[in-house]
């Protein structure tokens, strides 16, 4: 939020003052007391409109409940991730694509002490080094050609807050110590600015890959490997808990039939159908 002081009372610089984006327009002098007062009251408002956001995309996807089943896989996830949720420390989850990574650092964020912050999430996989590092930081106006004004990045929008990054092991070798800053030291610089900014968050991060070999094969920064490493929790792929296909199907039919106005069952038949196949996109091929 901007609030703009000036020893300027013309009427005209307020309109465009505000036009332009300024959330107040104050003369001198002031009371520091009251500008302390509605920068704080400013400021709440920011994070108030960032978390009611997230809450409509988390609300506009189907999310089933992570711990969905009776297997002892899943039972014993359920132990170790509520351990986790309370820590402070980085989290990486380690699991095949589809078995619900995203939707347990959602969990994770939801049962921590900063629930009632935001909660942002990138998928890396895909994304050039430089869109990924102007995603991730932000970019200062004209830092770049096209950058016609600035842009905070993700820590930013995620301060106080949870940071998720998805499939973190596909980000360049070069990004990397740019994150593990963040992570460490809570500073971080936009692209094309000198001034450093503070952010609080916490990261979780997922891959798909085995992050220890990719750091034998010089693909992944120890460095950054060592400090996600902190709190690990696997997911187990659908193979490893047959007895749970069953129990996920029918939520996933529930939703579908809210969605369809139709009444959904799988019968006997469908259910050993299911049990027999080996699901290699687990959860996100089963819906």
């Amino acid at each position: 939020p901007v609030v703009v002081l000036t020893g300027h009372r013309e009427i005209d610089v307020a309109v465009a003052t505000i036009k332009a984006g300024a959330e107040q327009f104050l003369t001198k002098p002031i009371e520091l007391a009251a500008l302390r007062t509605m920068v704080r009251r400013l400021v709440e408002q920011s994070l108030f409109v960032r978390r009611d956001r997230a809450g409509e995309v988390r609300r506009a996807r189907y999310e089933p409940e992570p711990f969905l089943g009776r297997s002892a896989a899943i039972r014993d996830l359920e132990h170790e991730a509520k351990v986790v949720a309370g820590a402070e420390s980085p989290v990486l989850l380690q699991g095949e694509t589809g078995t619900g990574k995203g939707l347990l650092a959602r969990w994770l964020h939801a049962h921590s002490r900063r629930a009632k912050q935001a909660f942002v999430d990138l998928n890396c996989a895909g994304l050039s080094r430089e869109l990924l590092d102007s995603e991730l930081f932000g970019h200062a106006k004209g830092a770049f050609t096209g950058a016609l004004s600035a842009k905070p990045g993700l820590f930013e929008t995620a301060d106080r807050g949870t940071l998720f990054l998805d499939e973190i092991g596909d980000t360049e070798v070069s990004l990397q110590p740019k994150i593990l800053k963040v992570v460490e030291e809570k500073r971080f610089r936009r692209l094309g600015e000198v001034a450093e900014r503070r952010v609080d968050i916490r990261l979780i991060a997922a891959s798909n890959l085995d992050l220890g070999l990719a750091v034998v094969e010089k693909r992944f920064r120890a460095d950054l490997y060592y400090r996600l490493n902190t709190l690990t929790l696997r997911l187990p792929s659908l193979r490893e808990r047959p007895e749970d296909i069953a129990a996920l199907a029918e939520s996933i039919l529930d939703h579908l039939g809210v969605e369809t106005g139709k009444r959904l069952e799988l019968t006997a038949g469908a259910v050993e159908q299911l049990r027999l196949y080996d699901w290699p996109g687990n959860i996100r091929e089963l819906h």
